[in-house]
């Protein structure tokens, strides 16, 4: 064990020295300073993005070598609270809305009775009202709604009550032990370890379909989707400093960490991001789980994938600059 631990040690430090003295050899021997001021401040730019991400890498590997296992509590059925489901939809197919409110309606849970769901729609959509009627759970609609998804689930905030809440994009499907898995975290205290009350419980990510790498590489069964990386490995990664990144779906959050962050951001696209943030500045912890507990929609072509992480750069930007987050 003591072996095995300073072998790690050494090949971290030989890491950090290798990468080290490459950072330094690309910035005065490979820039083409001598060259048009075009290609010199892009050789800059570059530079800068692999000092980014070889300072991610090594967070990471700090993050990795220190122990921290999330052990769920075992409450009594007594002890489980009411659970407010909050389905997020825009535009989505009625189709793909009718799977994520099948699945919510069946969840296991000691008293079904205690969990609300709704269909929060932000375009009054009757065939949404009608799918909320149909299913008999709750329909909140909106008219003019100009802060997007944030709005939506203000709105939905604001008209509800339970003490907890489970949010879900549209395409977003969850597994039917979902409560079971999450909810215990925030009973017997809801305290971490370090003291401070859990904001949020994230589950990973999970896609019922193919990325674009895995389909034109055929490779579904070989490849895991390129988004494991993050929701399965570096998020985990996050509970540490109780600080896991909420990414908008699959999750379960206090309601009262909500309030205390100020509610859903507005003044951003990535709300997710920033309420996360926002929890932990108002000093609250964040975890992940390491087991999926719901499967959505993955986008499938390169242009759907580029807009997507366009948005997903220019909210976490906007929300970095509204929260101070590097000062």
């Amino acid at each position: 064990m003591i072996k095995n631990k300073l072998l790690t040690k050494i090949i971290i430090l030989i890491s950090f020295l290798s990468t080290l003295t490459y950072l330094t050899w690309r910035i005065f021997f490979t820039i083409p300073f001598h060259d048009s001021p075009f290609a010199w401040i892009f050789g800059i730019i570059l530079w800068i993005s692999e000092v980014g991400s070889s300072f991610t890498a090594f967070v990471l590997i700090f993050n990795k070598n220190k122990e921290f296992h999330l052990k769920k509590p075992n409450p009594s059925e007594l002890q489980y609270p009411d659970i407010d489901i909050f389905i997020a939809t825009h535009n989505e197919d009625e189709n793909i809305v009718y799977k994520t409110v099948n699945a919510c309606v069946n969840l296991i849970y000691p008293d079904p009775s205690k969990i609300h769901i709704f269909i929060c729609d932000d375009t009054n959509r009757a065939n949404m009202k009608k799918l909320a009627h149909d299913f008999k759970i709750g329909y909140m609609g909106m008219d003019n709604n100009k802060q997007a998804k944030s709005g939506n689930l203000n709105n939905a905030l604001s008209k509800t009550s339970s003490p907890y809440i489970a949010t879900f994009d549209a395409d977003m499907i969850p597994f039917k032990n979902f409560l079971m898995e999450t909810v215990p975290y925030f009973l017997k205290d809801g305290v971490s370890k370090d003291g401070r009350k859990i904001g949020l419980i994230q589950t990973p990510q999970s896609f019922y379909n193919a990325d674009i790498f895995q389909f034109h590489l055929f490779s579904e069964e070989n490849l895991p989707n390129e988004q494991d990386f993050f929701s399965k490995s570096v998020n985990v990664l996050n509970n540490i400093r109780g600080a896991a990144v909420y990414t908008g779906s699959n999750t379960l959050l206090s309601r009262q960490a909500i309030e205390d962050a100020g509610r859903f951001p507005t003044e951003t696209i990535t709300e997710d991001f920033e309420l996360g943030v926002r929890m932990n500045i108002a000093g609250y912890s964040n975890y992940s789980t390491e087991e999926p507990m719901a499967s959505g929609l993955t986008p499938t072509s390169l242009r759907s994938v580029i807009k997507q992480r366009i948005r997903w750069g220019r909210g976490v930007i906007r929300s970095s600059y509204n929260t101070n987050i590097f000062f």
